[in-house]
């Protein structure tokens, strides 16, 4: 019989060298290693290296959950408003179709810009696979995209003279088709953010079933504020006061969900929200989250800054000043809405890069329940 050759080759140096000097020369070994070593550790064997490698999302990702939240949650209140206000919401269907399509146009950039090789995202769309949250985001992405253009297109010409093709299109579109066909759309791009984090095995993240439901949540008011921003700023005049009261009726109500469900995922999460509550991203969560995007604009809306006082019977008497105080008012209540809910979801996303490395958290999250029993032989 043969003997079997060494697996190795004798030319193989393991000598010590300028870099990660116990790594092997050959391939793909040493790239492999290369690519799971953290920085820290400078030394041979698995002592020091954590349990989990750590997740490669980083800005764009954080800004992606950001503004497809917009999107959705400004696309789901406009078409709302459009089905069933029976005219009485024009503005917010308006401000809401506009914001909506605003908010879409960084999504695909920033999703193939974090891919790193942007030539393959078109690979996520050779398949179609629902039990894969990434997949369904990819195509609900697209599934979304063309109802949110029709419906700024729509929009678009009631206001200008547009040119003789478009208007025939928009012509042709039946009435309130694309708001109907978008929906359901728009309900998944505002809650597979929070599910697809869920679904990785990083702790800040998988520890909790509240992830989804808050992140939702957090989209809901971030599209309602964006869209009483652009009201304000584009048509303020006694006419949209009774949108506005609506939307901020629906911004406090998704404010107050989203306080309760973060205090419940805070809990729940337990020694793996450290990141959050003590780490990297404590000034973030302490301050933008929870000071900027939930505590200020409370407290703007209980001071009556702002606020149009109405006589029964008699028109509105405002000075130019008031007008001018309630524009402010609820332009700086809107932004540190839209503020507060940017930093809760960077602070969540940055927070998973230090809770992979978190050896204890890791444990607990990976720890045999009943509902999650593992592999257990009899």
């Amino acid at each position: 019989m043969k003997p079997i050759p060494a697996l190795l080759p004798e030319a193989v140096e393991l000598e010590p060298r300028d870099t990660n000097e116990w790594l092997p020369e050959f391939t793909p070994s040493a790239d492999i290693l290369e690519l799971a070593v953290p920085q820290h550790v400078t030394g041979p064997g698995y002592y020091g290296l954590p349990m989990l490698k750590r997740p490669t999302w980083g800005w764009q990702i954080a800004l992606y959950f950001f503004f497809e939240g917009i999107s959705s949650a400004s696309y789901l209140i406009a078409s709302l408003a459009t089905l069933f206000g029976e005219g009485r919401f024009r503005e917010v269907s308006r401000a809401g179709h506009y914001v909506s399509f605003g908010a879409l146009v960084p999504c695909a950039p920033l999703l193939i810009a974090d891919l790193g090789a942007p030539k393959r995202f078109h690979h996520m769309l050779r398949v179609f696979k629902p039990s894969s949250p990434m997949n369904l985001g990819a195509w609900s992405l697209l599934g979304f995209s063309l109802p949110v253009t029709l419906q700024a297109a729509e929009m678009l010409t009631e206001e200008i003279e547009p040119p003789r093709w478009l208007a025939r299109i928009a012509a042709r579109l039946p009435d309130r088709l694309a708001a109907v066909f978008g929906i359901p759309f728009a309900i998944i791009m505002a809650g597979y953010p929070g599910v697809l984090l869920s679904m990785t095995s990083t702790p800040i993240w998988t520890r909790s079933r509240f992830l989804g439901a808050l992140l939702a949540c957090e989209s809901i008011k971030n599209g309602a504020a964006a869209t009483d921003m652009a009201i304000a700023l584009t048509r303020e005049n006694r006419a949209a006061v009774y949108e506005h009261d609506k939307l901020d009726s629906i911004r406090t109500l998704a404010a107050a969900g989203e306080a309760a469900l973060l205090g419940a995922y805070v809990i729940t999460t337990g020694q793996a929200a450290r990141p959050l509550t003590k780490g990297s991203q404590a000034w973030t969560f302490w301050l933008g989250a929870i000071g900027a995007g939930i505590v200020a604009p409370a407290i703007i809306g209980m001071s009556g800054i702002g606020e149009r006082k109405r006589k029964r019977g008699l028109r509105d008497l405002f000075t130019k000043h008031s007008r001018r105080m309630n524009l402010a008012a609820k332009l700086a209540s809107s932004a540190l809405s839209l503020a507060g809910g940017l930093a809760l979801k960077w602070a969540i996303t940055h927070g998973g890069q230090e809770s992979a490395l978190d050896d204890d958290a890791t444990r607990i999250a990976s720890r045999a329940t009943e509902s999650n029993p593992g592999w257990n032989p009899a």
